[in-house]
């Protein structure tokens, strides 16, 4: 009898912590997807809204650029206008009120000689949970090199 009680309560917190999990790995996805559709829309207060206090970010050529310069870069005034992007590969962990969420990026843009050229780069979101609320505390934008 104690061991049937032990197992279906055993069966019942990792049911529990499995669609916790796949609940925060879901949460987790949609601040990517609010955070990137922020930049796209170069919507400085929905971007703000994405991320932590302390947020740091790695541009694919190398910077390093807090959040004042990140949502100074995406200021409606500076909104130019960007390729399509398409997202591949994304992989998503968490670890307690940490996740890391990893995925391809791919544009195609058109070179100055009209030959189109698509380039792709991973990038590594570090997701930070307080306040029941997941925020962006970082990306890190690698360029892949080109196929050949």
């Amino acid at each position: 009898m104690r061991y049937r009680f032990a197992a279906a309560l055993f069966s019942t917190i990792a049911a529990s912590a499995t669609a916790a999990g796949t609940s925060d790995i879901a949460s987790v996805e949609r601040v990517v997807d609010r955070f990137n559709a922020a930049r796209a829309a170069f919507d400085e207060a929905a971007l703000g809204n994405t991320l932590a206090p302390d947020y740091q970010e790695i541009s694919p050529v190398g910077d390093v650029d807090d959040r004042a310069k990140v949502l100074g870069f995406y200021r409606a005034d500076q909104r130019r206008a960007g390729p399509a992007i398409e997202r591949a590969d994304r992989r998503t962990s968490l670890h307690g009120t940490f996740a890391i969420e990893t995925e391809r990026l791919s544009f195609t843009m058109t070179r100055p000689d009209g030959v189109a050229a698509t380039r792709s780069m991973r990038v590594r979101y570090v997701a930070v949970r307080g306040g029941g609320v997941w925020r962006l505390l970082s990306a890190q934008y690698t360029p892949m090199p080109p196929a050949k």
